[in-house]
This record gives structure tokens, sequence and C-alpha cells, in this order.
């Protein structure tokens, strides 16, 4: 009895450490998780920048408003479509005159289209002299110049063949290679907006001294 009562007494001792051991692991292992420091929380992706629409291009009509720079400007109706290989001017009282550089000749634009309107006297000098025979035979000049222009947003230059105006219609009529930049155009359209653009300024011409014809 004596050895069976120190047996048992000896089991509940074990007994006893063994709960108290584990009850000091669990103890651990919760104090532990509750000191490990929670993971930072994932930072949110930035948002992608919507890309910007790009804007419509301006649609331009037959007839816009084109502004001749120069000293002095005028502003003048331009037909964008149906001209042929040359860009053309059509102007009023074409005299020719030699200068300082060679052949100048002078001109009057007028920007009326019903009735005479502002009008505006040029001397430039000429590139080429075109000679042209009408339909009674006899020969006609057409100067040919280098001119500056603003439609719209778009500043260009262009060699222009100078022709007498005998009607008030546009007098700037575009060949098909200057008005390629201004694609596609709307016929049924009519000054879609004012010239906007800072054009070069063509160089002063010098002053003709003598009349040629």
């Amino acid at each position: 009895m004596t050895v069976m009562a120190a047996a048992m007494t000896t089991g509940m001792a074990m007994g006893r450490r063994l709960g108290i051991m584990l009850a000091a692991g669990a103890l651990y292992g919760f104090t532990a998780q509750a000191q490990t420091p929670a993971a930072p929380a994932a930072t949110p992706a930035a948002a992608t920048p919507a890309a910007a629409t790009p804007a419509a291009p301006h649609v331009y009509g037959r007839i816009e408003r084109a502004l001749v720079t120069g000293s002095p400007s005028i502003e003048v109706a331009a037909q964008l479509d149906g001209g042929g290989d040359a860009t053309v001017l059509l102007v009023n009282d074409i005299k020719y005159a030699s200068g300082e550089g060679g052949m100048y000749v002078h001109f009057t634009i007028d920007n009326g289209q019903v009735m005479s309107g502002r009008t505006v006297n040029l001397a430039l000098r000429v590139l080429k002299d075109q000679h042209v025979r009408d339909r009674d035979g006899a020969v006609v000049h057409h100067p040919i110049v280098a001119m500056n222009f603003c439609i719209g947003s778009h500043a260009f230059s262009s060699n222009v063949t100078l022709e007498p105006r005998n009607s008030y219609t546009p007098p700037l009529v575009l060949s098909k290679a200057d008005a390629a930049q201004f694609a596609p155009i709307d016929p049924t359209k009519k000054n879609t907006g004012d010239a906007n653009c800072v054009a070069p300024v063509a160089p002063a011409a010098a002053t003709p001294v003598s009349a040629a014809h």
C-alpha cells in the first residue's frame, strides 16, 4: 500500500507539473503573438490619369477669311477648293516698274465682294512675268510674286499669279497644293473662323524708280 500510495503521489505531482508547463507554453505563445507587429496595410496603387481626348480637327469651308500680310495687311475672301496649279490673286491697276533688284509690280487689292471695299496698294518684286494670250490674241502679262497669307491658324507663303480683277468674286483662289493643308474642306461651309495666326511679314521691297509699261 505504501508503495502504491507513493507511486500515486508521484504521478499526481508529475501531472501537475506537466499541466503547469503546458499552460506556461500556451501563455508564452499568446504573448509572442500579441507582441508580433501587424503587417503594414498595402498601399493602394496610384490611379492612372485618363488620357486626354484629342480635339477634333477644325473643318474649313469652301470660302474663308484670309489675311494678306504685308505693309499694310488686308483681309480678303479666299476660295479653298476648285483651284488649279497656281494660287491666283485678282487685283486692280497692275503696273510694272524697274527698281533696285529687278522688276517690280504695283497693284491694288480690293476686298469688296459685291461693291468696292477697302483697298491696299502694294509693290512687290516680280519673280516671273507670265505671258498669256487672251481671246483676241493679245498678250496679257501675269506677274508672279511671293506673298504671305494667314487663314485660320495656318500661316504660309506662296508664289502667287496676279491677274486683273473683272468682277467682285473671291479675289484669292488657292492652288491645289496650298489648299491641301486645310483638308478636308466642307464645301457647304463658309467663314468658319477668323485669321488668328502670326504670319511671316514679307521683307520690304525696294522702291521702284521708273515705270516699265
